[in-house]
């Protein structure tokens, strides 16, 4: 098992109920409900970064950094290692 960190999180007490009702449905911990809720979203962000790279290159050659875009893909590709 990977080493894990922790930290404490501070939560609306409503949303935390509501955050404990939904990990209580899919039978998750609320540990793991929110690894995987940010694990989605950082996963979300890397792609539209990926995607507006590659959309510049595609509008306008001329200004285009193609070695960025490149390194986007390189480093979404990799996990960002």
């Amino acid at each position: 098992m990977k080493r894990q960190v922790a930290f404490t999180l501070r939560f609306d007490p409503d949303l935390y109920q509501r955050l404990k009702s939904a990990s209580r449905r899919e039978g998750r911990s609320v540990t793991a409900f929110v690894q995987d809720a940010v694990a989605r979203k950082l996963a979300e962000e890397e792609a539209a970064t990926l995607f507006g790279a590659f959309t510049i290159v595609g509008e306008d050659m001329e200004e285009a950094c193609v070695e960025f875009a490149s390194d986007a893909q390189r480093e979404v590709a990799s996990g960002g290692e």
